[in-house]
């Protein structure tokens, strides 16, 4: 979506994916075309809630990164360009509230997700 290169590991994020949906039933993410915003902005809106801000210099790395994201004029930090207002949504919490996991439960599948879903490709533990 950035135009960032990928490797193998994109395998693994894509089966922490189906491990999710399989579970519960629904996509871990499930992007949709807004009026002001593209599918894409949201599934990139979407990752970023529940997984928290990309690192800096791996986001701009991506060919795509200037459609996505701009630099704030207060701040001067890169924000998400046409989506205002992201909320974090943790993915325990998410498994707890919307699909009603007990929380040891969450905490499990959550430990086991997370580090599969990391932004960068090179912290993502390998298929061995």
């Amino acid at each position: 979506m950035l135009g960032l290169d990928y490797d193998v590991s994109a395998d693994l994020w894509s089966m922490a994916c189906m491990t999710f949906e399989l579970i519960t039933g629904d996509f871990l993410f499930d992007p949709r075309k807004g009026q002001n915003y593209s599918k894409t902005d949201d599934h990139l809106a979407q990752m970023i809630e529940l997984l928290g801000p990309m690192p800096k210099n791996y986001a701009i790395g991506g060919s795509f990164f200037s459609k996505f994201f701009r630099r704030d004029e207060v701040t001067g930090k890169w924000v998400f360009k046409n989506i205002d207002k992201l909320r974090h949504f943790p993915l325990q919490r998410l498994l707890m509230q919307k699909y009603r996991f007990k929380q040891h439960e969450a905490e499990q599948l959550a430990d086991f997700l997370l580090p599969i879903l990391q932004w960068e490709p090179s912290k993502r533990p390998s298929a061995q």
